[in-house]
């Protein structure tokens, strides 16, 4: 359940953010861009874009119609499923409320924000750990969680990291009634003291 130190941006709900901040940027400059030459100088815009489809519509009436429609069709559906990808992977990457297991009689939920702040407040208690950042995502039939810790530079990895995935179950599991799925732990250690050695 608990994993070792490892690469944080190599985990999938880490890239699809940064996947998502790449395609607004870019489609932001591109519409920075383009709204800036078609308001500043918009008859020579419309101009272009007249010759554009002109000559674009004389190079597909070259092309058998037939033809046209089928590739016409196969880019289309292509486009569709690229789009529908995308849509499922941002709608199921990070379900912001989690249900309790643990309630008879009722039902209760916990929103991913309150974990976090459950497991920064408790792992944030820990000898030699400077700070905690953690991340939670509601997975089906319980949470994973990946916590980026700064630790002081004489820490014992090996042996904070199981303390951590002990405290860290110890809160979503005791204290909050969730079901832990995965802990994992990157570990940063804080710079040595000007002058000190490292053992």
């Amino acid at each position: 359940m608990c994993g070792l130190p490892h690469n944080y941006n190599e985990e999938g709900g880490i890239v699809m953010n940064t996947f998502n901040r790449v395609v607004v940027i870019l489609l932001l400059l591109a519409t920075i861009i383009v709204m800036t030459v078609v308001l500043a100088v918009p008859r020579p815009m419309i101009e272009v874009l007249q010759q554009w489809l002109q000559n674009l519509d004389m190079n597909l009436a070259l092309v058998a119609q037939p033809l046209l429609l089928i590739v016409g069709v196969i880019l289309a559906l292509l486009v569709d499923v690229v789009c529908a990808l995308l849509l499922w992977l941002e709608i199921r990457r990070r379900p912001r409320a989690i249900r309790v297991q643990s309630i008879s009689g009722g039902q209760a939920e916990l929103t991913v924000d309150s974990v976090a702040r459950r497991l920064e407040y408790n792992i944030g208690q820990l000898d030699g750990v400077i700070s905690v950042k953690p991340n939670v995502w509601g997975r089906r039939g319980g949470v994973e969680v990946e916590l980026d810790l700064e630790t002081s530079p004489e820490v014992d990895v090996p042996a904070k990291t199981e303390e951590v995935c002990q405290v860290s179950k110890e809160a979503v599991e005791d204290k909050m009634g969730l079901r832990l799925r995965k802990v994992r732990v990157n570990i940063k250690h804080a710079p040595y003291p000007t002058g000190q050695q490292m053992a």
